[in-house]
């Protein structure tokens, strides 16, 4: 799954650092490589024994920035960069199965801006807080890249075509981003939650599935899957952060679940999609310093489901690929307002995971 990620970054201090006319730049890198294979949450063994599997790449690139206008009222702007890979052997059959064929994309990905407010007063509550964000997405990545690749079956018909759902930059879409989060700090702990939900009311925006790109004929039950869905994602974070007295170290753990919707919460849901979820363990470490922090995530699988796309008469669970793990690494910079100084060690605010338009 292609999601946007600026790992939130909860404080080592006991304090909010947020303040008004504060600057904020972050810069954040995903990286995963999906080629489990799961039907439902049946993995696949036979595609790999096989090697019939197929091998997703991505590396998802964001710069952002954040000002705040007060001690609660926020706004922020994210820029992603894609760049991704999706390769299947052609012919597939019959075994052995042909050399993989690689698709490639890459370029700027769908901007959002959004806006967060803190609903207590972080001077009067600066050891628990929790916040609404809403934010725009703006279809400014590209969603129908092409690339040279063959039919699948026969291993021939080597042309441009659209290259899968999965490794696209942009989905073609306007979005609306919905997102909360809280935070409550104990002696020794900071517990945590935030979820985000990205409404795509799109519903397909003309760009060629792959079930046309690698010649699959139509059939009764996919007659409504030549186009690409225009898709719905969402992100769940649960967990902890432990610091280490003044240390500007802490630890993290987190359970994590994203994916994307059969059916979309705004607007039609025909066309190509691949809705499911993956759960994920997620343990990470934050080092702080001065105006800096640095951050590593990396949640690890556990639960991998595909779900029946929901134009698919049949209504058996598809095929999809998932990652076994998911590198999330951040670095942030604090420039303190006029005449003022950043809090010594302290972290930045948290940060909200973004999802981006992409399938599992």
């Amino acid at each position: 799954m292609l999601i946007r990620t600026n790992a939130p970054v909860f404080g080592a201090s006991d304090t909010l650092p947020q303040r008004a006319k504060e600057w904020q730049v972050s810069f954040s890198y995903r990286g995963l490589t999906s080629d489990d294979h799961y039907n439902g949450t049946q993995f696949q063994y036979a595609r790999k024994a096989n090697d019939t599997y197929v091998i997703n790449t991505q590396q998802l690139y964001d710069l952002s920035g954040t000002y705040y206008f007060t001690e609660r009222w926020s706004a922020s702007i994210s820029i992603p960069v894609v760049n991704a890979t999706w390769a299947v052997p052609t012919p597939i059959s019959p075994l052995p199965a042909g050399p993989r064929a690689e698709q490639s994309s890459s370029g700027l990905g769908d901007i959002i801006v959004s806006g967060r407010y803190w609903m207590l007063n972080p001077t009067k509550h600066p050891r628990g807080n929790w916040s609404l964000g809403f934010g725009i997405k703006a279809p400014t990545g590209d969603y129908d890249v092409e690339d040279s690749y063959p039919d699948i079956f026969t291993g021939t018909d080597n042309t441009e075509k659209v290259v899968d759902q999965s490794i696209q930059p942009g989905d073609g879409g306007w979005g609306y981003v919905f997102d909360i989060q809280a935070y409550k700090a104990l002696k020794h702990a900071t517990f945590f939650g935030s979820g985000t939900y990205l409404a795509n009311p799109r519903d397909t925006n003309g760009a060629a599935s792959i079930l046309v790109g690698l010649g699959i004929p139509p059939s009764a039950s996919t007659a409504e899957l030549q186009e690409n869905s225009v898709v719905d994602n969402y992100l769940v974070r649960v967990g902890a952060v432990f610091p280490v007295k003044e240390s500007g170290f802490a630890m993290s753990l987190a359970f994590r679940i994203e994916g994307l919707p059969r059916y979309d919460l705004i607007g039609d849901s025909h066309g190509w999609r691949r809705p499911g979820y993956e759960t994920f363990i997620e343990p990470g470490f934050i080092y702080s310093f001065g105006k800096q922090t640095l951050s590593l995530y990396v949640p690890i699988g556990l639960v991998q489901n595909r779900l029946a796309n929901p134009n698919d008469t049949g209504g058996a669970p598809g095929d999809a690929t998932f990652p076994e793990y998911i590198i999330l690494a951040g670095y942030s910079y604090r420039f303190p307002p006029p005449g003022g100084a950043a809090d010594k060690g302290a972290a930045p605010m948290p940060a909200p995971e973004t999802p981006l338009p992409g399938t599992p």
